[in-house]
């Protein structure tokens, strides 16, 4: 089956042949690989078709004379190779190395991903407490809606819930993450990160002229309150069934 991909801005044409290079992120036209939103693992991407959303205006000729309305958004469906599920994209038209908005001189057309559905983790292990799953989802929702503040707050409000689930509601945050890591219930190496994540939270709770807060910074912050959930839920509660099944 013959599709068409885009790969680091320019179109090529392929036969059914992964992609080579890994990509963290989340896939477009752009990058059609990455993780997947649905089940979450590395994979490649075809698309499945695409819709203008955004018209910009103005007016593009085609060789036969036909006019047609130019835009500047437009929504993109892509098959994911692994599960076979699809994803939804809205992507923005980029000329060059820049958003179109924001580029004045020429370039090669792409189009980039800035929204996603199915959000990523929005379908979190029920090995996680579902109160628990649901506040860091909300934070992932804020973030991938470019509200990086909003979305530590969350994240640092999911360090919270995890302090009472494990039985330490009293006291600042501080204090009870210290109680934790004194008991042996949170790993000392994972200290400092659950101290940037709430230092991070009080930033994007506070209005501060100097200080703020950047999408790649709650990104690696979210990275890490994801990791934190997969230690202290999903890992255990996976040894549990094994052992259980050995038995």
């Amino acid at each position: 089956m013959l599709f068409w991909r885009q790969k680091e801005g320019k179109e090529i044409g392929k036969r059914n042949e992964e992609l080579p290079i890994p990509h963290e992120g989340l896939p477009d036209s752009y990058r059609p690989r990455g993780l997947c939103p649905r089940c979450g693992k590395q994979s490649s991407f075809e698309t499945a078709g695409s819709l203008p959303v955004t018209f910009d205006g103005g007016v593009l000729q085609r060789p036969n004379g036909e006019r047609m309305a130019t835009h500047s958004d437009r929504v993109i469906s892509l098959i994911c190779r692994h599960c076979n599920q699809g994803v939804v994209v809205i992507e923005e038209e980029w000329v060059g190395d820049l958003p179109k908005h924001k580029q004045s001189s020429g370039g090669t057309v792409t189009y980039r991903g800035i929204y996603w559905w199915p959000l990523p983790e929005s379908n979190l292990s029920q090995d996680i407490p579902s109160e628990i799953a649901d506040i860091f989802s909300e934070g992932v929702r804020a973030l991938f809606a470019d509200c990086p503040r909003a979305s530590v707050v969350m994240l640092r409000r999911t360090l919270e819930a995890i302090t009472v689930d494990k039985g330490e509601s009293e006291g600042t945050l501080h204090k009870r993450l210290q109680k934790l890591t004194d008991n042996g219930a949170l790993h000392p190496s994972l200290t400092e990160w659950v101290k940037e994540v709430r230092l991070a939270g009080n930033i994007g709770a506070h209005y501060d002229p100097v200080e703020n807060i950047t999408v790649d910074a709650v990104k690696e912050l979210q990275k890490f309150v994801r990791e934190l959930l997969r230690y202290l839920y999903e890992i255990p509660a996976d040894l549990d069934r094994r052992r259980k099944g050995l038995q």
